[in-house]
């Protein structure tokens, strides 16, 4: 019995394992807390007198992630309303293109990964994109 948890217990906290594991994490889910603190910045940006005639300028936004393992679509409406889905939005603002393990740390801990090589590609479609892209990306981690 003993020998088996030992096994068990070298298993849980392998940490070769444990970095698969967080690799493996949805995109959407990671996307949460963005989404949440997005939308509320937004609409209290878009209700304000000054700000709200500029931000409007620059939605609706639909941002695409690529990874090898899933591609998901972050989008904003004019009314400043956020939402993720899977797949793809026709056509998008810009294209995220990384690894999978690299975008899901990077949206996890809202910084570029210290380890390992930063694996990714940005294609600006639309300058609404580039400009938008450009005041957020260090909220996403990239």
């Amino acid at each position: 019995m003993e020998k088996w948890y030992k096994n068990v217990r070298a298993e849980v906290f392998n940490p070769r394992r444990n970095s698969i594991l967080k690799s493996m994490e949805k995109l959407e889910h990671l996307f949460q807390p963005i989404v949440a603190e997005a939308e509320s910045e937004l609409k209290k940006a878009l209700g304000r007198l000054f700000t709200g005639p500029i931000v409007r300028n620059y939605l609706p936004q639909a941002w695409v992630f690529v990874t090898e393992e899933e591609t998901i679509s972050f989008t904003v409406d004019r009314n400043g309303n956020v939402k993720t889905v899977a797949g793809a939005p026709n056509p998008p603002d810009v294209i995220i293109q990384s690894d999978h393990a690299f975008l899901s740390e990077a949206l996890r801990t809202r910084s570029k990964p210290k380890s390992g090589p930063i694996v990714w590609e940005i294609k600006f479609k639309t300058s609404k994109g580039e400009t938008a892209f450009g005041f957020l990306r260090k909220r996403l981690g990239l």
